[in-house]
C-alpha cells in the first residue's frame, strides 16, 4: 500500500511538472508573439513622420487641447511605401489621448486581419483594419475599425480609456490619414455593446434610418459628451473586445468634423 501511494505521489509529481512545463512554453509563445508583433509595427513608424517643428502649424495653439489638435494634423505618411510593404493599407490612424499610431488596413473579409500583422504574418496582434463593406476614403455614414484589445496596451488595447470621461475631456480627437487627407473626429459616444449591436450599422435606407442610428448609438454613451448629431456628419467606430466578457465590445465613436489636405511622403 505504501508503495502504491508512492507511485500516486510521483505521478502527480510528474503531471504537476508537465502542466507546469506547458503553461511555462505557453507564456512565452505569447510573449514571443507580443514582441513579434511590436517589432513589425515600430519599423512601419518609420514611415511616418512630423514636419519641423517651424512648420507644425499656422495657428498658434490657445490651449494644450489646441496643441494635441493642431500638431496631431501634420503627420506626413508615405503610403507609396506602406504599399509597397502591403497593397490592402487604407490609411494610418492615431489617437494621441491612448498612444496609438498604426496603419491600417482592409481585407476582403473581416477574418483575415484578426490574426495577421501588416507583415502578411500569422499573429495574435493582427492588424487594425477597415470593416470590408466599407469604401476606402472613409465617405461612409459609419465606417467601422477594428483592433484587438492585446494585453499589453498594444493595438486597441487602451482604447477602453476613453471609458473615464476626464481622458475624452482633455482628448476628446483622433485622426485618420488617407491619401492627401487628414480626416478629424470628434468622440462623441463610447460605451460596451453587445457584438453585432446596431453601432456596427454600415449600411443606412435612407436619412430616417441613419438618424435613428445617430440617435441610439449617441444614447447609449456612458456620460454625456454634448455633442449634437445630424444626418449631414459622418461617423468613424472604433471597435475592439472586453476582455471580461467575449459576448461584447467596447465601441468609440467619432463624428468628422474636419478634412485638411496634407502632403504625401514621396519615396525618395
Amino acid at each position: 500500500m505504501k508503495k502504491k501511494t508512492q507511485i500516486i505521489f510521483l505521478i502527480a509529481i510528474f503531471l504537476s511538472a508537465a502542466v507546469g512545463i506547458f503553461a511555462l512554453v505557453r507564456l512565452l509563445d505569447i510573449y514571443s508573439e507580443y514582441e513579434k508583433g511590436n517589432n513589425t509595427y515600430e519599423v512601419l513608424e518609420d514611415f511616418v513622420k512630423k514636419p519641423d517643428h517651424g512648420e507644425e502649424t499656422e495657428d498658434k495653439p490657445q490651449s494644450d487641447t489646441d496643441a494635441v489638435r493642431v500638431s496631431s494634423q501634420k503627420l506626413i505618411v508615405d503610403f507609396e511605401s506602406l504599399r509597397g510593404i502591403n497593397p490592402d493599407v487604407a490609411a494610418w490612424i492615431e489617437i494621441p489621448a491612448l498612444d496609438i499610431s498604426y496603419p491600417v488596413v482592409q481585407g476582403t473579409d473581416n477574418s483575415y486581419y484578426l490574426h495577421h500583422l501588416f507583415s502578411g504574418e500569422s499573429n495574435i496582434n493582427g492588424s487594425i483594419f477597415v470593416d470590408f463593406h466599407n469604401k476606402l476614403d472613409f465617405s461612409d455614414e459609419n465606417t467601422i475599425v477594428y483592433g484587438h484589445n492585446m494585453k499589453n496596451g498594444s493595438m486597441f488595447g487602451t482604447l477602453s480609456n476613453y471609458q473615464n470621461p476626464e481622458v475624452y475631456r482633455e482628448y476628446p480627437y483622433f485622426y485618420i490619414y488617407i491619401p492627401g487627407y487628414c480626416l478629424e473626429y470628434q468622440v462623441f459616444s463610447c460605451y460596451a455593446a453587445k457584438t453585432g449591436s446596431v453601432g456596427y450599422t454600415y449600411a443606412f435606407s435612407g436619412i430616417e434610418e441613419y438618424q435613428v442610428f445617430l440617435d441610439t448609438v449617441s444614447s447609449y454613451a456612458g456620460y454625456s459628451t454634448g455633442e449634437d448629431m445630424a444626418v449631414a456628419d459622418k461617423v468613424v467606430t472604433l471597435s475592439t473586445c472586453v476582455n471580461s466578457d467575449r459576448d461584447y465590445r467596447f465601441l468609440v465613436h467619432g463624428k468628422l468634423i474636419k478634412k485638411s489636405a496634407i502632403q504625401e511622403e514621396k519615396k525618395k
